[in-house]
Order: C-alpha cells, then structure tokens, then sequence
C-alpha cells in the first residue's frame, strides 16, 4: 500500500475516534467551567488542545444536541453579557458527572489495554 493511501486510513481512523472524544471533552468542559454557550465550547477545546484540536461549529452543535438527546446537559437562551445578543448556553445535569467518570474510567482501562500493560 503507498504512503498516500495509509495516510488517508490514519485520517479516517482519527476522524472517527476524534468524534467520539468531542462528546466527552465537551461534557468534561461543561461539567468543569459551568453554563457555557458554543463558541466558547469551541474556544476552550483550542485552548486545551493547544490548538491542536480545532472543531468545526457543526461539530460543536451536533455534539451539544446529542448530548442534550441523552439528558445529560440542558440548552437554554440568554442574554450575552454586556448587554450582546440572546445566546443558547449549555449547562450540565446532575448525571452528566456519573457519566463522564465511568466513561474516564473505562478510558483509563482501553488505554492500558493499547499500551500492553496487563490488565487488572
């Protein structure tokens, strides 16, 4: 297989799990700072990352809304500070927490698993 082709697998493969991380890293950024509306999801992701993550806000919203599908945050609108625009802030539920530590937890474990330490 030439290089172009391995290159396009490794995107696809970090594409992929990258998604699912945007889910937990958004809800771990909402259960830590509090009510926060997409942008500065967004923003607080680069800034983690040191910009090495920088997801669209397509990416953004569809990870808000399915998380707000599995009822662990809550969207409401209100007003920007200093007098801005409406804004839909995001804010976590009481489960949010209980999900994002076993997810952590099981994360811990995989991670082990890849690395080949023994498991248990």
């Amino acid at each position: 297989m030439d290089k172009s082709k391995l290159n396009k697998i490794i995107e696809k493969i970090l594409k992929d799990i990258r998604i699912g991380f945007y889910q937990l890293i958004v809800l771990k950024i909402i259960v830590d700072k509090g009510q926060l509306h997409g942008y500065a999801i967004r923003k607080a992701i680069q800034d983690l990352s040191s910009g090495r993550l920088n997801p669209s806000e397509s990416t953004i919203y569809d990870t808000l809304k399915k998380l707000e599908k599995y009822g662990l945050i809550e969207g409401f609108w209100a007003q920007s500070p200093l007098g801005g625009p409406m804004r839909k802030y995001y804010k976590a539920k009481k489960e949010a927490k209980i999900v994002l530590d076993q997810v952590l937890k099981e994360l811990e474990e995989l991670n082990k698993i890849i690395k080949g330490s023994k498991y248990g």
